[in-house]
């Protein structure tokens, strides 16, 4: 559902990501966990564009959501003037290809091929974004829930404003989800007025009433009271056991050993490290994977 390729995603000279590549399968939940300030949360940012890679792409089923990256499309390159001058020299295909992409050389003017291979590629792929994210549900760390606005109206406002639902049908959609998680007595309140726990539950059901192909959450406990975050989690695993695709971003390790099909593991940018929960927890192979899980279990 969702493919990450060569992703590199630099905040001035700081590289947070480097050649981050991996697959989200349809109905898959997949958990990314690792140490502080290891590009977890840029990388799920990535994922719906909140952030901008610095190279590589972005698919989503088979839509592109990212600029075509032109280091991932061999024949791109082969089209641009560097490729052309390189060859005069060094006449090895693979040699050259491998030499431009670990220098970075392909520069702004590479020539009318070149420009007319990568348009086709984003003609022929590229999804306009906005359309893309609301296939995307996206959970924070802080909720994000409007705090001018009621329950009820926070649940109704994309469905509405996007014109995907009537008011009529926005309403009972929301009072559906509210019911779903014992909260249609606060569809009149405003957040201010609940809990951490609520208000996060009310933020997963928001994202919900865009009837979402895939849910993106970003240490959607980290902000919560310890005794708050077991009724998130309870909520999520129902949306698991629900078949619903999911990606996140957790601290929650016991949580992504009951309910991830797969487990990724990021340190400084680079996934070294991924497999079911088993492989991951009880038999890790990668040292820095390791480290960590002795720090954290």
């Amino acid at each position: 559902m969702i493919s990450v390729k060569n992703i590199y995603k630099n905040f001035g000279s700081l590289a947070v990501l480097n050649a981050v590549s991996c697959e989200i399968n349809d109905g898959e939940k997949v958990a990314i966990i690792g140490p502080s300030g290891s590009g977890k949360s840029t990388l799920l940012r990535c994922m719906n564009l909140l952030e901008d890679p610095t190279y590589g792409e972005i698919w989503l089923d088979d839509n592109l959501l990212t600029a075509p990256d032109p280091y991932l499309h061999p024949d791109v390159i082969r089209a641009s003037k560097t490729y052309a001058s390189l060859m005069k020299t060094m006449n090895n295909d693979e040699e050259v290809i491998a030499k431009i992409k670990a220098e970075d050389l392909l520069k702004k003017h590479e020539g009318k091929e070149f420009n007319e291979l990568l348009k086709k590629i984003d003609e022929q792929n590229r999804i306009d974004i906005n359309l893309a994210r609301r296939q995307m549900g996206m959970v924070f760390q802080h909720f994000n829930l409007f705090n001018n606005m009621t329950v009820l109206q926070n649940l109704m406002l994309a469905p509405v404003q996007l014109k995907l639902k009537t008011k009529e049908e926005a309403e009972e959609t929301a009072r559906k989800l509210l019911r779903r998680i014992g909260l249609e007595d606060k569809a009149d309140k405003y957040p201010s007025t609940l809990s951490g726990g609520q208000k996060q539950r009310i933020a997963i059901v928001r994202a919900l009433a865009m009837d979402p192909k895939v849910m993106l959450f970003d240490e959607p406990t980290s902000a919560l009271d310890p005794e708050m975050v077991g009724e998130v989690l309870d909520l999520m695993k129902s949306l698991a056991d629900d078949g619903m695709t999911m990606v996140i971003v957790t601290h929650e390790m016991g949580f992504a050993r009951e309910v991830a099909d797969r487990v990724i593991f990021i340190s400084d940018g680079v996934i070294t490290e991924e497999g079911t929960p088993a492989e991951l927890f009880d038999d890790p192979k990668n040292p820095r994977t390791q480290q960590f899980l002795k720090a954290v279990l």
